[in-house]
């Protein structure tokens, strides 16, 4: 999710959604990875932000039992801005699993970090545009010769969307920071965003917008990817194909029942953020689409390889990474499979 920096946006989501900065949690470190704990063997998730509902899975599978059921302690080590990104997180041994994205772990790659991806929470990126509905954009071609407000780094994306849809890349980049008052002001004519953040803030202010994915303008990718080192699961891989189901099932239960992940995000885990009750259960609404995807539950948490291979790797390469690993390199689809069905 980080294609066009991720710690930018989700500053703007922060200042939306009125989080504290009590919010601004450190992730502690408790057992080693792999060793014993008082709830059987350690996973430890490093999150790739604060405590929001977008990680309502993972609570739902603390809280119901799912990750005890496998015979795990699965600990959840909240991201931050003041927390190094996931993967170095991993990398170093402070946790097992990582949340990035897939132009995060073939970057850590190339820094010789060996890590694999074993599922994705999101089966379609967040990442997207909103714009007002009065002067919409929906499609890629809507992008040509717009006033687009971007965050710094956020013109890779514009312009590997507008590559890949085979369009002029005419545009004019507009500085914007946090908030959405460029967009509602008239400085620009679409911004760059979560969709499952400024367009439901902009919503509840009574402004009616149209948001648009990337994977709809023809870039699609994975989101929450779950990554660990490949020594650890070859180790024991067994102790991830059971974190890997307890997720499943806690984001399954999600999507039937949003309003639990949600009382979960704002009443205990993103306790201290001030998370709006309101918004929080709008935004897991939202993202419940996402988290599908077109396969349905018969696909959650999983990566399709050959979905990676063509069009999320042809996204990567727009957006300047030229030399990417084989598919089989860095994506273990066996213990998806097996978590889904057992």
């Amino acid at each position: 999710m980080n294609q066009f920096s991720r710690r930018g946006f989700l500053r703007t989501t922060a200042a939306l959604g009125g989080m504290s900065a009590a919010g601004l949690l450190t992730a502690c470190s408790p057992s080693p990875g792999g060793g014993s704990a008082a709830g059987g063997k350690v996973v430890r998730t490093q999150l790739s932000w604060l405590k929001t509902v977008t990680f309502a899975g993972f609570y739902i599978a603390e809280e119901q039992g799912y990750f005890k059921e496998e015979g795990l302690s699965a600990p959840l080590l909240a991201g931050g801005p003041n927390i190094p990104d996931a993967v170095s997180v991993v990398t170093a041994g402070g946790a097992d699993v990582a949340l990035v994205d897939f132009g995060a772990l073939v970057k850590a790659r190339e820094s010789e970090a060996d890590l694999v991806a074993i599922g994705a929470v999101f089966q379609e990126s967040p990442g997207g545009f909103v714009s007002l509905a009065s002067n919409p954009v929906r499609t890629a071609k809507d992008l040509v010769g717009r006033r687009i407000g971007l965050s710094p780094g956020a013109e890779v994306m514009v312009e590997a969307i507008l590559k890949i849809n085979k369009l002029p890349v005419r545009y004019e980049r507009v500085p914007v920071g946090a908030g959405t008052t460029a967009l509602t002001k008239g400085d620009c004519d679409v911004m760059a965003c979560y969709v499952t953040a400024q367009p439901l803030a902009l919503e509840q202010q009574g402004v009616r917008v149209v948001s648009v994915t990337q994977g709809q303008l023809g870039m699609p990718d994975y989101a929450l990817v779950m990554a660990v080192r490949r020594a650890d699961l070859a180790a024991d891989r067994a102790r991830f194909v059971g974190y890997l189901r307890a997720v499943i099932r806690g984001y399954r239960q999600n999507l039937k029942d949003p309003a639990l992940g949600t009382r979960l995000a704002v009443e205990k885990y993103g306790k201290d953020l001030g998370l709006d009750p309101a918004a929080a259960r709008r935004e897991n609404e939202v993202q419940g689409a996402l988290i599908r995807g077109a396969a349905g539950d018969r696909g959650l948490g999983s990566i399709d390889p050959d979905r990676l291979a063509g069009p999320v790797y042809a996204g990567l390469r727009a957006r300047g990474m030229s030399t990417l690993p084989p598919v089989s390199s860095v994506l273990d689809t066996s213990l998806a499979k097996e978590a889904l069905v057992g």
